[in-house]
């Protein structure tokens, strides 16, 4: 484009903002109904006001209600001075207060109510607001969930323009230990120096409640960190003036700026900083894990998911812990002579009990780091139909028969085959919570129902049955809640080799982690068939109480006709009867 394109590109786009931003003029009535289908509000108001504004809108449509300019009185608390937003049954939908983030989006069915309240210091307080109904002709598809090392995040349309009332919400998970850097290479929106019609809003965690990093509008570029493994990304545009929107890539580091490792419970995961290790004097490019076949998933940064079972992992089993370690090595060269150091990223995850540790320490010559966090094992208990353990049950509750047998299998998720699962103990309640009364099935590894049985598993998992029973005093359902040991297969003294174990004690065996699981509810057919057939029974009782109430109106009725009926008969009887013997006159002669 020539540059008295980009001259007159640039004058339309400042004037168009001017012009709608001229349009928004302060709402200065106190109690005003609002009844136009969207409308850009901007409420300025003084000291001791108590105002009630009135979004008047049908109850078929969601109202959708986006603050993006709030300015009270900062030295007064909420209790003085606030906005309520509440809808139309009266339940307070969100208060702002004096010290609460400027963006802020309410949606509710029908009207909504703003109410202003300021206390008695002299000051103009200043809120803009812009609201619609969320019809089917305003719905954009975008925004979502997001999960990666990397990727590219754009307004609807990009690199065209944007629709009007476009509103879009991204939650972006990256792993743990690291954070994300959000490089905005092009924002193009409606220019106001208060970014109140169309923004983008950044937060620092995993939703609009947690704080805001920064709110870009305009035309510009920018670059926003997170501190956290975790980002919500806010783009909203009002019903004019639209433009390009924008275009983000992401990419993750290590929260510490230089490493970061993650375990969960079946792999591990290492960042590593391409700065970092041009400073140790490698590139990415030269690191590689023990098996070198198994390749990186980035190399800006340098990004590992490394497998415990696989890619050169070699297990440990140490006290109470388990050890799985990786190398990631730095390849010095393959010539006679290298003036670089040996560089090592010694990568090791420790499960212990239902937590995870990470340890990840970096070795050149005599330098090593430490790097330490938790997690849990992924552990899951499903209701099987069959003993063949092919189809779990899906459906909750979970409809059996009186003394049928119900299987369940308990999955650790991990690549480790020699990873195994233990029942330890295992309890039903007739309530979610599972207080009194309770009911054993199996405890410290000892049987306690008769009808128990520990069935043939395979690794990583724990199978076993019983007879399903209910509980007196008309409890109709049945939950379950099992204490899982996570054991290696190999260690002939582990706690899973133990079983029942009769007498408490600390376990000082090694090689043990312990995790929970809750299941249910069970509930019986029968019991669910006698409530309903007890329902049917009680309408047929309605039914024929009500056939007879009816048959007696109606036989009453017939009654009463038969006695008008017969009273007239009578009457016409009787005066004909009258007619044919009254006197006649005598004959004279």
């Amino acid at each position: 484009m020539s540059p008295a394109g980009y001259l007159i590109t640039l004058l339309l786009f400042v004037t168009t903002s001017s012009a709608e931003e001229k349009s928004v003029v302060p709402e200065a009535r106190c109690g005003a109904t609002l009844s136009d289908p969207y409308k850009p509000v901007q409420v300025q108001v003084n000291e001791d006001i108590d105002c009630t504004w009135t979004i008047d809108r049908p109850s078929n449509e969601t109202t959708r209600v986006i603050f993006s300019t709030l300015d009270l009185n900062k030295n007064a608390d909420c209790s003085q001075e606030h906005i309520t937003i509440s809808n139309e049954n009266n339940e307070v939908l969100g208060v702002l207060c004096p010290d609460t983030p400027r963006i802020a989006v309410f949606e509710s069915p029908g009207t909504v109510y703003i109410r202003v309240v300021t206390q008695s210091t002299a000051l103009v307080r200043t809120a803009y607001f812009f609201y619609y109904s969320v019809t089917p002709d305003k719905v954009t598809a975008c925004g979502g969930d997001l999960r990666g090392y990397s990727g590219t995040i754009s307004s609807p349309n990009y690199p065209d323009r944007h629709p009007n009332f476009a509103y879009c919400l991204w939650h972006l998970e990256v792993p743990k230990n690291t954070k994300v850097t959000l490089t905005f290479t092009e924002i193009f929106t409606e220019v106001d120096p208060l970014c109140r019609f169309d923004f983008i809003a950044v937060y620092d965690g995993a939703d609009t409640s947690a704080p805001i990093l920064d709110i870009l509008c305009g035309r510009k570029v920018a670059t926003v960190q997170t501190t956290s493994d975790f980002v919500t990304l806010l783009f909203s545009a009002d019903y004019a003036n639209n433009y390009f929107g924008f275009s983000a890539t992401y990419s993750v580091l290590p929260q510490n700026g230089d490493s970061s490792l993650a375990c969960n419970g079946e792999s591990m995961t290492v960042v590593l900083n391409p700065e970092y290790i041009a400073s140790l004097g490698y590139s990415t490019s030269e690191l590689a894990l023990s098996d070198d076949t198994c390749l990186p998933q980035s190399l800006n940064p340098l990004i590992f998911e490394v497998p415990y079972y696989g890619c050169g992992t070699v297990k440990k089993a140490e006290g109470d812990l388990i050890h799985y370690t990786n190398t990631i090595k730095g390849d010095p060269g393959t010539g006679v002579i290298t003036r670089r150091k040996d560089l090592q990223f010694v990568l090791t995850c420790e499960l212990d009990n239902d937590s995870t540790v990470e340890i990840l320490y970096q070795t050149s010559d005599e330098l090593i780091f430490n790097n330490q966090e938790k997690g849990k094992y992924d552990v899951s208990l499903d209701f099987y139909t069959l003993p063949d353990y092919i189809t779990p049950v899906s459906a909750s509750p979970y409809l059996i028969d009186l003394n049928q047998t119900v299987y369940l299998q308990a999955t650790v998720k991990t690549q480790d085959p020699d990873l195994t699962l233990f029942v330890d103990s295992c309890f039903a309640s007739p309530q979610p919570d599972f207080q009194v009364p309770n009911y054993d099935l199996i405890k410290n590894g000892c049987v306690k129902d008769e009808t128990y049985q520990n069935l043939p598993s395979d690794s990583g998992t724990a199978r076993f049955s019983f007879n399903v029973f209910r509980f007196l005093n008309d409890h109709p359902s049945v939950y379950l809640q099992c204490r899982l040991v996570v054991c290696d297969s190999n260690d002939p003294e582990s706690r899973c080799s133990k079983g029942c174990i009769t007498r408490q004690r600390r376990d000082t065996s090694s090689k043990v982690w312990k995790t929970h699981a809750v299941l249910g509810p069970i509930r019986l057919k029968r019991h669910t068939e006698a409530e309903a057939a007890g329902s049917v029974a009680e309408k047929k009782e309605e039914v024929v109480k009500t056939d007879q109430g009816s048959l007696y109106v109606i036989g009453m009725a017939v009654l009463v006709v038969n006695v008008l009926i017969l009273a007239l008969v009578l009457m016409r009887y009787y005066r004909k009867q009258s007619t044919a013997y009254r006197y006649l006159p005598v004959a004279t002669q």
